[in-house]
């Protein structure tokens, strides 16, 4: 028992070294993958980041864009009238302003002039392009337009000797030109005969264009751009007429534009956000929505903030929006990671599993192989010592003159005989087993009926009983077979020989029957059955028992002689003729071993 307990010991050593570093390399692949899934969402918030910055930088440069449209205009443009730089020196020209002319630029809803150091909103100027609007929407412009000048006029920008502001420009402007700019229908005349004051320049300090937002006197959001312009005192036109002392003791203007939030705080953005966030990188205009499949964290986008806007603090939430990275990307390629894990995972240890239940069968089967060569070689040992034995003893006899009686020692003769043929027979078999596994045979059509019936008289003779212990059934007209002489005699007499072994007839016992020994006709083809009284045969052992030197039990307690080669045989020889053999229970008792031949064509 040690030798199998050693290979099953080998064996399962053997699939835990092959178990053992497969877990431990699917273990390794599992955090690989939890690991690279984890850096994945963890670059999340980088990645919104890096797109909120290229949405800010994006949207600045849209702003500053319209911001630099409108820095061209000239100071002297924001009024009701211009003197164009082409008209000729010394003469004066009042055309109407083209603000009130061009199509307004987008995002811009009108443009305003007024002059602070008037001291009240007399100066305003409201133009709305070329697009005349409704009276309401104009009224509403002017209206904001007051609201912001009552804001701005007690700014200190206005004294002379403030300092400029940061990014402001001196400039110097033709007079003609500055009074043209607050000239009043019909002062063209005026300003002409005035023509010889106007030649010197006058110096002036035009600020940036800055974005405030503030809120109205209703509470609607307003945003605009502003700047200021500090034009010096012209003291030569001090004492002149009207049309040009209005403007000798200086400027205070501011001028500008207010911007459409419905398009600063929605056309643009979504407009930008198309252009520079990728197919991941979801806009979200009102950080209140949700986005189903993006990560928890979000980069926030702040109009007034990131756009460098004054406002009020408790209105720097104002056109708050968000950028979310979708990560329905990260998740299908996660999911689809482990589904090639597990998928491998599942190949593999089917792979395993399969490799090591081969290997463990065949370990059981070498293990049953050697089981039966042990009980063949017990088995051999114990038939050739028996026969030897009986051999020598009536050899010996018959030499040392033990009896003088003819027929005692006619006895002994044929006891000689009987053990010698025993002996020949175990010969022949080991050698007929080996012919069979080496050799194929060349079965021809024959008569099954016919065969059996020749063996009849030979399977009577061998008997072991006083009585006949064989009965036939043999059919007739059944159609002819493939088979060879050599197979049914071996088939035949070893299917008799393992009846009589394990199922012997005792007729000192009431309701004995003997041995059937049948052919017949079924669906499968013509049979041979051999159907005895024994104790049956195990379903679990019906395939076993066909095997090489496979005996029920054990060599040390078995009583029936044998080496377990008979039914091997059988199965041998009807696999060389293209036979089937089978087991069935038998009505009332006993078993039926049954062969199935090949039946052949009637002209073969």
């Amino acid at each position: 028992m040690a030798a199998p307990r050693t290979h099953r010991s080998a064996l399962a050593l053997y699939a835990v070294l092959l178990v053992l570093p497969t877990v431990a390399l699917g273990v390794i692949q599992w955090r690989h993958i939890e690991r690279e899934h984890a850096d994945e969402l963890a670059s999340v918030p980088r990645d919104a980041e890096d797109a909120a910055r290229r949405f800010r930088e994006a949207l600045r440069a849209e702003v500053d864009a319209l911001l630099a449209s409108e820095s061209q205009r000239g100071v002297a443009q924001y009024a009701n009238y211009y003197c164009p730089d082409s008209t000729p020196e010394g003469e004066v020209t009042l055309l109407p302003t083209q603000l009130r002319s061009e199509p307004r630029p987008t995002g811009v809803l009108g443009w305003f002039s007024f002059d602070l150091a008037g001291g009240d909103g007399a100066s305003l100027q409201v133009f709305t392009g070329g697009e005349q609007l409704a009276a309401e929407r104009l009224a509403e412009l002017r209206r904001a337009s007051l609201e912001l000048h009552d804001s701005v006029r007690n700014e200190a920008w206005l004294v002379a000797s403030a300092p400029v502001e940061f990014g402001a420009e001196r400039l110097e402007l033709p007079v003609r030109a500055l009074a043209a700019s607050r000239a009043a229908q019909g002062d063209e005349d005026c300003i002409e005969a005035e023509r010889m004051l106007l030649a010197n320049p006058v110096r002036m300090v035009a600020g940036q264009f800055q974005l405030r937002f503030y809120r109205d006197a209703q509470g609607e959001p307003r945003l605009v751009a502003h700047r200021h312009v500090r034009v010096d005192a012209i003291p030569q036109l001090i004492g002149a007429t009207n049309c040009l002392h209005r403007v000798s003791e200086g400027l205070g203007l501011v001028q500008g534009f207010f911007v459409d939030l419905g398009w600063w705080a929605g056309v643009l953005p979504r407009e930008v956000a198309a252009r520079v966030l990728t197919k991941r990188e979801r806009f979200l205009e009102h950080p209140e929505g949700s986005c189903e499949h993006c990560a928890d964290y979000h980069a926030d986008l702040w109009l007034i903030r990131d756009m460098d806007v004054s406002a009020a603090p408790q209105d720097e939430a104002f056109g708050r929006m968000q950028i979310a990275i979708d990560t329905t990307e990260l998740d299908a390629r996660y999911r689809s990671r482990l589904w090639r894990f597990f998928g491998m995972g599942a190949m593999l240890f089917a792979a395993l599993g399969t490799g090591v239940a081969l290997l463990w069968r065949s370990v059981e089967k070498e293990l049953e192989q050697a089981a039966r060569t042990e009980n063949f070689v017990a088995a051999v040992t114990h038939e050739l010592r028996t026969p030897l034995s009986s051999i020598k003893l009536h050899a010996e006899m018959l030499q040392d003159g033990w009896t003088t009686d003819p027929a005692k020692q006619q006895e002994y003769y044929k006891r000689i005989v009987r053990e010698t043929e025993r002996l020949s027979t175990m010969v022949e078999r080991v050698l007929e087993k080996a012919k069979l596994t080496s050799t194929t045979a060349h079965p021809t059509p024959c008569d099954l009926t016919e065969l059996v019936d020749n063996h009849v008289q030979q399977l009577l003779n061998w008997r072991i009983t006083d009585a006949p212990d064989l009965e036939f059934e043999l059919a007739e007209d059944l159609p002819r077979v493939w088979l060879t002489k050599e197979a049914l005699h071996s088939i035949l007499v070893n299917l008799v020989e393992n009846a009589r072994k394990y199922a012997p007839v005792d007729f000192a016992k009431p309701g004995a029957t003997p041995i059937v020994i049948a052919t017949l006709a079924t669906a499968d083809g013509p049979a041979l059955e051999v159907r005895d009284r024994g104790p049956g045969v195990p379903k679990a052992q019906r395939q076993k028992i066909f095997d090489a030197f496979y005996r029920l039990g054990s060599e040390s307690t078995r009583t029936t002689r044998g080496t377990g080669l008979g039914l091997h045989l059988v199965s041998l020889h009807a696999a060389s003729v293209g036979a089937r053999v089978l087991i069935e229970d038998r009505p009332g008792g006993g078993s039926t071993f049954r062969v199935t031949f090949k039946p052949a064509p009637a002209n073969a």
